[in-house]
């Protein structure tokens, strides 16, 4: 059944930046830590959904993964939404980007 007053999330698409380096897994990037480090800040304080990277092949860090990933988050506006996202240190230093849309629930359990 369609829920109209489903929830809304925000989903931050993050994709190589400038200062990614080619040919380098994304776990293998020099600044892959601070981003899991802000991903686990934005856990820890009851704002994200769901969270990860995108994925070739299954098998989590055994799997081969792609570059880059998204996250499902809470946040009172697009404003909000905008500044969690971008807030993120490795989208401030270069290594990703990032595109937030807002994400609608009509169908949901």
């Amino acid at each position: 059944m369609v829920d109209e007053n489903g929830p809304h999330y925000f989903v931050a698409f993050q994709t190589p930046g400038p200062k990614w380096v080619p040919g380098v897994k994304y776990n293998e990037q020099p600044e892959f830590m601070n981003h899991v480090g802000y991903m686990n800040e934005m856990q820890e304080n009851g704002q994200t959904v769901l969270s990860g990277p995108f994925m070739k092949k299954a098998g989590g860090l055994n799997g081969e993964l792609e570059e880059g990933g998204m996250t499902i988050f809470k946040a009172a506006d697009m404003e909000e939404a905008t500044r969690i996202a971008t807030d993120d240190p490795t989208v401030k230093s270069g290594m990703l980007n990032v595109e937030v849309k807002m994400f609608w629930v009509p169908f949901h359990t």
